[in-house]
Protein backbone atom coordinates (compact mmCIF):
# COMPACT_ATOMS: atom_id res chain seq x y z
CA UNK A 1 0.00 0.00 0.00
CA UNK A 2 1.39 3.39 -0.89
CA UNK A 3 2.14 5.93 1.84
CA UNK A 4 0.14 8.44 2.28
CA UNK A 5 1.73 12.03 2.97
CA UNK A 6 0.45 16.04 2.86
CA UNK A 7 2.45 18.68 1.47
CA UNK A 8 3.98 21.32 3.77
CA UNK A 9 5.08 25.08 2.64
CA UNK A 10 7.42 27.06 4.42
CA UNK A 11 8.78 30.65 4.46
CA UNK A 12 12.40 31.99 5.23
CA UNK A 13 10.96 35.75 5.15
CA UNK A 14 13.73 38.51 4.98
CA UNK A 15 13.38 42.07 5.44
CA UNK A 16 15.40 44.53 3.70
CA UNK A 17 18.13 44.57 6.46
CA UNK A 18 19.00 40.54 6.51
CA UNK A 19 17.19 39.01 9.60
CA UNK A 20 14.52 36.55 9.18
CA UNK A 21 11.18 35.93 11.11
CA UNK A 22 10.69 32.86 13.72
CA UNK A 23 7.70 32.43 15.33
CA UNK A 24 7.03 30.29 18.61
CA UNK A 25 4.53 27.40 18.46
CA UNK A 26 1.92 27.10 20.89
CA UNK A 27 1.97 25.04 24.12
CA UNK A 28 -0.73 23.46 22.90
CA UNK A 29 0.09 22.70 19.64
CA UNK A 30 0.45 18.51 18.92
CA UNK A 31 3.32 19.09 17.13
CA UNK A 32 6.68 20.29 18.71
CA UNK A 33 4.91 22.59 21.18
CA UNK A 34 6.84 26.05 22.12
CA UNK A 35 9.64 25.04 19.81
CA UNK A 36 10.40 28.27 17.17
CA UNK A 37 9.65 27.85 13.36
CA UNK A 38 8.93 29.73 10.33
CA UNK A 39 6.00 30.17 8.62
CA UNK A 40 3.62 28.32 6.70
CA UNK A 41 1.11 25.50 6.92
CA UNK A 42 -0.20 22.67 4.85
CA UNK A 43 -0.99 22.58 1.04
CA UNK A 44 -4.59 23.17 -0.87
CA UNK A 45 -4.58 21.69 -4.18
CA UNK A 46 -6.68 24.31 -5.25
CA UNK A 47 -4.01 26.91 -5.42
CA UNK A 48 -0.20 27.10 -6.36
CA UNK A 49 2.60 26.75 -3.40
CA UNK A 50 3.22 30.13 -4.23
CA UNK A 51 -0.12 31.66 -3.44
CA UNK A 52 -0.89 28.72 -0.25
CA UNK A 53 2.33 29.72 1.29
CA UNK A 54 1.43 33.65 0.97
CA UNK A 55 -2.05 33.16 2.50
CA UNK A 56 -0.53 30.93 5.25
CA UNK A 57 1.78 33.85 6.09
CA UNK A 58 -1.05 36.59 6.09
CA UNK A 59 -3.10 34.34 8.29
CA UNK A 60 -0.34 33.44 10.68
CA UNK A 61 1.51 36.54 11.08
CA UNK A 62 -0.57 39.20 9.53
CA UNK A 63 2.28 40.32 6.30
CA UNK A 64 2.19 40.41 3.10
CA UNK A 65 5.57 39.04 1.25
CA UNK A 66 6.90 38.12 -2.15
CA UNK A 67 7.29 34.71 -2.49
CA UNK A 68 10.51 33.98 -4.59
CA UNK A 69 12.60 30.91 -5.03
CA UNK A 70 12.52 27.59 -3.63
CA UNK A 71 15.05 27.07 -1.28
CA UNK A 72 14.73 23.51 0.39
CA UNK A 73 12.37 20.23 0.76
CA UNK A 74 12.18 18.41 3.76
CA UNK A 75 10.02 15.09 5.00
CA UNK A 76 9.24 14.58 9.10
CA UNK A 77 6.71 12.70 10.80
CA UNK A 78 4.66 14.51 13.23
CA UNK A 79 4.13 13.77 17.21
CA UNK A 80 0.42 12.54 15.81
CA UNK A 81 2.24 10.39 13.32
CA UNK A 82 1.40 11.60 10.36
CA UNK A 83 4.07 12.08 7.36
CA UNK A 84 4.57 15.39 5.67
CA UNK A 85 6.72 16.43 2.96
CA UNK A 86 7.40 20.23 2.75
CA UNK A 87 8.78 23.05 0.33
CA UNK A 88 10.68 25.88 1.96
CA UNK A 89 10.91 28.99 -0.23
CA UNK A 90 12.80 32.39 0.36
CA UNK A 91 10.37 34.91 0.96
CA UNK A 92 10.82 39.15 1.29
CA UNK A 93 9.21 41.32 3.43
CA UNK A 94 7.09 43.68 1.53
CA UNK A 95 4.47 45.49 4.60
CA UNK A 96 2.56 44.93 7.22
CA UNK A 97 2.80 44.58 11.06
CA UNK A 98 3.14 41.29 12.55
CA UNK A 99 0.30 40.04 13.86
CA UNK A 100 0.48 36.56 15.78
CA UNK A 101 -2.73 34.07 15.12
CA UNK A 102 -3.28 31.36 18.05
CA UNK A 103 -1.10 29.22 16.59
CA UNK A 104 2.27 31.09 18.03
CA UNK A 105 2.77 33.25 21.28
CA UNK A 106 6.03 35.40 19.93
CA UNK A 107 7.78 35.99 16.93
CA UNK A 108 11.36 37.76 16.95
CA UNK A 109 13.25 39.28 13.50
CA UNK A 110 16.81 37.68 13.58
CA UNK A 111 20.06 37.12 12.26
CA UNK A 112 19.88 34.00 10.52
CA UNK A 113 23.21 33.60 12.56
CA UNK A 114 21.45 33.23 15.60
CA UNK A 115 18.94 30.99 14.95
CA UNK A 116 20.67 28.21 17.00
CA UNK A 117 19.93 30.42 20.09
CA UNK A 118 16.34 29.31 20.15
CA UNK A 119 14.94 25.82 20.78
CA UNK A 120 13.94 23.93 17.64
CA UNK A 121 14.24 20.89 15.30
CA UNK A 122 17.74 19.71 14.06
CA UNK A 123 16.26 19.81 10.72
CA UNK A 124 15.34 23.80 10.62
CA UNK A 125 18.84 24.03 12.42
CA UNK A 126 20.48 22.81 9.04
CA UNK A 127 18.35 24.74 6.87
CA UNK A 128 18.69 27.76 8.50
CA UNK A 129 22.24 27.55 8.33
CA UNK A 130 22.10 26.59 4.94
CA UNK A 131 19.86 29.76 4.29
CA UNK A 132 22.85 31.98 5.96
CA UNK A 133 25.69 30.24 4.02
CA UNK A 134 23.84 31.07 0.77
CA UNK A 135 22.78 34.29 1.20
CA UNK A 136 24.74 36.36 3.51
CA UNK A 137 27.76 36.44 1.75
CA UNK A 138 29.09 39.49 0.57
CA UNK A 139 26.63 40.49 -2.27
CA UNK A 140 24.44 40.47 0.46
CA UNK A 141 25.90 42.98 2.72
CA UNK A 142 25.08 46.27 0.66
CA UNK A 143 21.57 47.62 1.29
CA UNK A 144 20.35 51.31 0.69
CA UNK A 145 18.26 53.38 3.41
CA UNK A 146 16.50 56.51 2.99
CA UNK A 147 15.67 58.76 6.31
CA UNK A 148 12.85 61.38 6.51
CA UNK A 149 13.39 64.41 7.73
CA UNK A 150 10.62 66.47 9.60
CA UNK A 151 10.82 70.06 10.64
CA UNK A 152 8.13 72.22 13.12
CA UNK A 153 8.78 74.85 14.49
CA UNK A 154 12.70 74.73 13.91
CA UNK A 155 13.02 71.30 15.60
CA UNK A 156 13.75 68.23 13.88
CA UNK A 157 11.43 64.65 14.73
CA UNK A 158 13.96 62.30 15.69
CA UNK A 159 12.74 58.20 17.79
CA UNK A 160 14.58 56.38 20.12
CA UNK A 161 14.55 53.08 19.04
CA UNK A 162 12.86 49.83 20.37
CA UNK A 163 15.58 47.08 20.09
CA UNK A 164 18.07 49.45 21.48
CA UNK A 165 17.87 52.04 24.49
CA UNK A 166 18.92 55.41 23.92
CA UNK A 167 19.66 54.88 20.33
CA UNK A 168 18.13 57.84 18.22
CA UNK A 169 17.38 57.78 14.79
CA UNK A 170 15.50 59.66 11.79
CA UNK A 171 12.28 57.27 10.50
CA UNK A 172 12.76 55.45 7.80
CA UNK A 173 14.48 52.47 6.36
CA UNK A 174 15.58 50.22 3.75
CA UNK A 175 14.39 49.28 0.06
CA UNK A 176 12.65 46.15 -0.42
CA UNK A 177 13.52 44.10 -3.66
CA UNK A 178 10.40 44.45 -5.63
CA UNK A 179 10.20 48.68 -4.40
CA UNK A 180 10.83 51.68 -6.25
CA UNK A 181 12.54 54.14 -4.27
CA UNK A 182 9.68 56.42 -3.72
CA UNK A 183 7.45 53.49 -2.96
CA UNK A 184 9.77 52.25 0.05
CA UNK A 185 10.20 56.10 1.23
CA UNK A 186 6.80 56.08 1.56
CA UNK A 187 5.56 52.67 3.18
CA UNK A 188 8.22 53.17 5.69
CA UNK A 189 7.19 56.62 6.88
CA UNK A 190 3.83 55.40 7.03
CA UNK A 191 4.59 52.45 9.15
CA UNK A 192 7.04 54.34 11.75
CA UNK A 193 5.40 57.69 11.98
CA UNK A 194 1.61 56.39 11.14
CA UNK A 195 1.74 59.54 7.93
CA UNK A 196 -0.02 58.92 5.42
CA UNK A 197 -0.41 62.09 3.11
CA UNK A 198 2.84 63.96 2.81
CA UNK A 199 5.22 66.05 0.30
CA UNK A 200 8.96 65.12 -0.16
CA UNK A 201 10.49 68.25 -0.44
CA UNK A 202 13.83 67.87 -1.51
CA UNK A 203 16.46 65.65 -1.31
CA UNK A 204 18.71 67.32 1.32
CA UNK A 205 22.50 64.54 1.77
CA UNK A 206 23.47 61.13 1.01
CA UNK A 207 26.25 59.43 1.57
CA UNK A 208 28.00 55.73 2.16
CA UNK A 209 29.13 54.03 4.91
CA UNK A 210 30.12 51.13 6.54
CA UNK A 211 28.18 49.24 9.96
CA UNK A 212 29.89 48.01 12.45
CA UNK A 213 28.55 44.26 11.35
CA UNK A 214 30.42 45.17 8.02
CA UNK A 215 27.33 46.35 6.05
CA UNK A 216 28.60 48.69 3.27
CA UNK A 217 24.98 51.64 3.68
CA UNK A 218 24.66 54.08 1.24
CA UNK A 219 21.83 56.23 2.49
CA UNK A 220 19.67 59.89 1.74
CA UNK A 221 18.08 62.26 3.58
CA UNK A 222 14.95 63.50 2.46
CA UNK A 223 12.86 66.87 3.82
CA UNK A 224 9.22 66.13 4.52
CA UNK A 225 6.08 68.29 4.39
CA UNK A 226 3.06 67.25 6.19
CA UNK A 227 0.37 68.64 9.20
CA UNK A 228 -0.67 65.22 10.32
CA UNK A 229 -0.02 63.97 13.66
CA UNK A 230 2.59 61.61 14.54
CA UNK A 231 1.55 58.30 16.05
CA UNK A 232 5.10 56.09 16.38
CA UNK A 233 5.04 52.45 15.53
CA UNK A 234 6.21 49.76 18.19
CA UNK A 235 10.09 49.88 16.09
CA UNK A 236 10.37 53.17 18.50
CA UNK A 237 9.25 53.52 22.39
CA UNK A 238 9.68 57.09 22.15
CA UNK A 239 10.28 60.45 19.92
CA UNK A 240 10.86 64.12 20.35
CA UNK A 241 11.94 67.11 18.77
CA UNK A 242 15.62 68.26 18.68
CA UNK A 243 17.14 71.65 18.01
CA UNK A 244 20.01 72.16 15.83
CA UNK A 245 22.01 72.72 18.76
CA UNK A 246 21.17 69.37 19.75
CA UNK A 247 21.98 67.00 16.63
CA UNK A 248 25.51 66.01 17.63
CA UNK A 249 24.15 64.71 20.75
CA UNK A 250 22.00 62.10 19.16
CA UNK A 251 23.52 60.92 15.53
CA UNK A 252 27.19 59.92 14.85
CA UNK A 253 26.33 59.05 11.58
CA UNK A 254 27.86 62.45 9.21
CA UNK A 255 25.07 62.71 6.78
CA UNK A 256 22.11 62.52 9.44
CA UNK A 257 23.73 65.16 10.99
CA UNK A 258 24.69 67.13 7.93
CA UNK A 259 21.16 66.56 6.39
CA UNK A 260 19.36 67.92 9.52
CA UNK A 261 21.49 70.60 9.78
CA UNK A 262 20.98 72.11 6.97
CA UNK A 263 17.14 72.85 7.22
CA UNK A 264 17.81 73.41 10.77
CA UNK A 265 20.73 76.33 10.00
CA UNK A 266 18.41 77.48 6.84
Amino acid sequence: MDKKFEVAVKGIIRRGDGKILIVKRSREDDHAPELWETVGGGMDEEISPEENLKREILEEVGIEVLVREPFNVFSFTKDTGEFKVGITFVCEYVSGEVRLSNEHTEFQWISPEDFKKYASVLSLYKEIAAYANKFTGEHEHFVISQKAVLIRDEKCFIGEMNNRKDLWDLPGGRINNNENREEAFRREVREELGINNFEIASVLDYDAWHTKSGFAVCGTASLIETDEMIDLSDEHISGKWIAENEIYQFFDILFHRSGVNLCLSA
